[in-house]
């Protein structure tokens, strides 16, 4: 790789331990993965960020960086916190879990990282600008950052984002390329009418499948997602696959047309995609065994207000079921916005819990022994067996809201409703 002046003195350890390490092993990586060069980043998003995925192991080399000196050259985000950051006890956390979870926060605050604790940092935090180039971890970010933003960002994994951070630079491969952003496979949906809420996570996880690592191109979306809608597709999508970008045309910022989308590519496969594809599958996100559903839990990736407001109305200071748990799980800065509203306070009083900066994923959820979990998110339905030791059942907002109400599963649209 060719380096900068600047870039040989870093490698040469003039800017200290850390420095020196993290730009070894990026060159490392550059090198092997044939990059010319390094490009300076405008931020980073972390993945190690709670200790059920990052061990005895991750909490130890966080600390070992610190210890080294490595400090942050440019902004630095953060995955959500491995539990409950305002109760975690509430959340019977086990206590050496909640002690590793706080040696792993010390170790990245003393390297200059922003508290965030999200998996949408692009929510007032660090809104990435279409051309920038990012080094981002989280999967689902990743991919609202190359897809509704323009952005570019490869799939980071951690501790290589911890050191894109120190030395504020990234090898210029993958996504950060022109040529790597052309789509791959043409998508054509054939559904005369915008997505219902529920759809787009139904449709990321379909094309999540399908896709694996290769860049869609969707072609004939009407309507206009929001950016919801975008964050709940992105976050299936990457979850169910390994997507990283997928174009939509006439919404995304690289797809004014398909033309612009392909860029000269001609298309590898050509996907069709029916309203009954979409209603399969979510069909085959659901593995529950029983009609009674004792766990709601919404927030993956993380509520924004907005989705906050829309439960607040749907639920119309009905009382959740007494046999039911329905969490919410949402970023500090949302959580304070529903506090000013007065909005959580209300909610609180119908039965829903907030769980703070964290997610059922990435925080220890089985001890609580639900039998079966419903949720509007792809991601989680994706996720959650295994992380969870749940069955699932995944189905639109409203529906979530009235089964949290009754106790047993309500879904819209069927001859016969459970």
């Amino acid at each position: 790789m060719y380096l900068t002046p600047e870039e040989k003195e870093i490698l040469a350890g003039s800017h200290g331990e850390a420095a020196k390490l993290a730009m070894e092993t990026l060159v490392k990586i550059g090198d092997i993965n044939g990059a010319e060069r390094f490009v300076p980043i405008k931020n980073v998003h972390l993945v190690l960020h709670a200790y059920k995925s990052a061990f005895d192991a991750g909490v130890e080399t966080a600390e070992k960086i610190a210890e080294m000196g490595g400090k942050f050259a440019v902004p630095v985000t953060i995955d959500p916190y491995g539990m409950d950051a305002e109760d975690w006890k509430g959340a019977k956390t086990p206590e050496h879990y909640a002690k590793q979870q706080m040696r792993l926060e010390a170790a990245v605050m003393k390297m200059g990282v922003i508290p965030n604790w999200t998996c949408t940092p692009y929510y007032g935090f660090t809104s990435p600008r279409k051309g920038e180039h990012l080094a981002w971890s989280e999967s689902s970010a990743v991919a609202y950052a190359n897809t509704a933003c323009g952005a570019r960002t490869n799939r980071q994994t951690a501790i290589v984002d911890i050191f894109c951070g120190i030395v504020g630079r990234t090898p210029l491969m993958g996504l950060h390329l022109d040529e790597n952003r052309k789509g791959e496979v043409l998508i054509k949906l054939h559904i005369g009418r915008p997505l219902a809420n529920w759809e787009y996570p139904a449709l990321g996880y379909l094309l999540g499948q399908r896709l694996g690592a290769r860049i869609g191109v969707v072609a004939g979306m009407k309507g206009s997602p929001t950016s919801e809608d975008l964050k709940n597709f992105c976050g299936a999508a990457a979850a169910a696959g390994s997507v990283a970008l997928i174009h939509i045309v006439g919404v995304t910022p690289e797809a004014d047309s398909t033309e612009e989308a392909f860029n000269g590519n001609m298309p590898a496969e050509v996907i069709v995609v029916t309203e009954e594809h979409i209603k399969e599958t979510r069909e085959a996100m659901c593995n529950n065994t029983t009609e009674r559903v004792d766990f709601v839990a919404l927030g993956c990736p993380h509520y924004t207000i907005n989705e906050i407001v829309n439960v607040h109305k749907l639920l119309k200071g009905r009382k959740v079921h007494p046999n039911t748990a329905f969490w919410i799980y949402a970023n500090s800065y949302a959580l304070r916005l529903a506090e000013k509203m007065g909005i959580r306070q209300e909610l609180e009083k119908s039965g829903v819990v907030f769980r703070a900066e964290t997610c059922m994923i990435i925080s220890p959820v089985k001890d609580w022994g639900f039998q079966t979990m419903m949720t509007d998110s792809g991601k989680c339905s994706y996720y959650g067996p295994a992380e969870c030791g749940t069955e699932m059942i995944f189905a639109s907002v409203e529906e979530c809201v009235e089964s949290a109400v009754s106790g047993k599963l309500k879904i819209f649209n069927k001859e016969k409703q459970s």
